[in-house]
């Protein structure tokens, strides 16, 4: 006899919850408190179209309230005033991007700077891709690719909107090497396709819609696909970030153990960036031990302002040492 919806959805409740306090080795109560947390969006500014300091202006005449933060220049909290800001022409002609402030450390940790080559491989809707320019200045040379035309071209209509540069491309993410053929790029940007954890509430039954572990593993399979094109496409010396929005160790730890194992002209390059509620990354999971330099990664629990997250910064080598062959 089937499940009732019922008891699918608590039972998919409870294998969350289960999953959580291994990956983060809290107890029950601590992670339903953890993932019960109703997260707090922040606010970019976009130097591209406009002076920082008096947008900041502007935004407390609308009431808003917030605090900078020290690990992300132009980044604010929003304490006060989301539903003015969310309506205001401020937002409207890109002076301002909503978003959590996780988003911007994929980001950061790429480090983009001018006159760099660089792919976005899952763009849309935008925001890392709208980010990168801002921080270049609109002087590296971006690409941003999705697989969905309607994605795409909300993409392009939001990164207008934002004063992005940048060239557009429509490819499936498994068949980047033989849809870009020939191209290198100095920095690679796979925020990838993931189960998203990190936006989902304990508290809240649609968020389980998608949710289960075995959409993790399929996942998981993507995941490894992707990375390994993005891979190839690298420049020697270059830098290519993996990020994810969820916890699962089988779609962050795991997809970069997979990547170490396959390449052995990759290394991790330690995240240095430290928000309040990074944690330590998970080295075994399932019966499998991951290789060491993964404490490298960084990995967010959630919290109130930051959304639990993934970031793992590699470095493609130029010359392999025979003894890594």
């Amino acid at each position: 006899m089937s499940k009732k919806p019922a008891d699918k959805l608590e039972t998919k409740r409870a294998a969350w919850l289960e999953r959580t306090q291994h990956i983060l080795d809290i107890s029950k109560e601590e992670a339903q408190a953890l993932l019960s947390i109703e997260r707090q969006q922040s606010l970019r500014l976009n130097p591209l179209l406009v002076d920082p300091k008096d947008t900041l202006v502007k935004l407390q005449t609308l009431g808003w309230q917030g605090e900078p933060y020290i690990w992300a220049a132009n980044g604010y909290t929003i304490k006060s005033g989301l539903e003015a800001i969310r309506d205001s022409e401020l937002v409207a002609r890109g002076a301002v991007y909503i978003q959590n402030a996780a988003s911007w450390l994929p980001v950061l940790a790429l480090d983009p700077q001018p006159d760099d080559e660089i792919l976005d491989v899952c763009a849309a809707p935008g925001g890392k891709s709208s980010h990168i320019a801002a921080l270049t200045n609109n002087q590296a040379e971006l690409t941003v690719n999705d697989n969905s035309r309607p994605r795409l071209a909300k993409m392009r209509a939001n990164l207008d909107r934002l004063g992005v540069n940048a060239e557009y491309t429509l490819f499936d993410a498994t068949q980047l090497t033989r849809k870009l053929a020939g191209q290198r790029f100095d920095k690679i940007l796979l925020d990838a396709p993931c189960s998203g954890e990190g936006l989902m509430r304990y508290d809240r039954d649609k968020d389980f819609a998608t949710w289960s572990v075995a959409h993790i593993h399929r996942l998981h399979s993507l995941q490894k696909q992707i990375i390994l094109q993005a891979w190839e496409l690298l420049s020697p010396g270059g830098i290519l970030v993996y990020s994810t929005c969820t916890m699962a160790p089988e779609e962050n730890e795991a997809v970069v153990d997979y990547l170490l194992r396959k390449r052995a002209d990759a290394i991790v390059v330690p995240t240095t960036i430290e928000p309040p509620n990074r944690v330590p990354t998970v080295k075994r999971w399932n019966s499998k031990d991951y290789n060491p330099a993964i404490t490298g990664c960084l990995r967010l629990a959630p919290s109130e302002q930051i959304e639990a997250f993934f970031v793992c910064k590699l470095q493609k080598l130029a010359d392999v040492p025979e003894t890594m062959l």
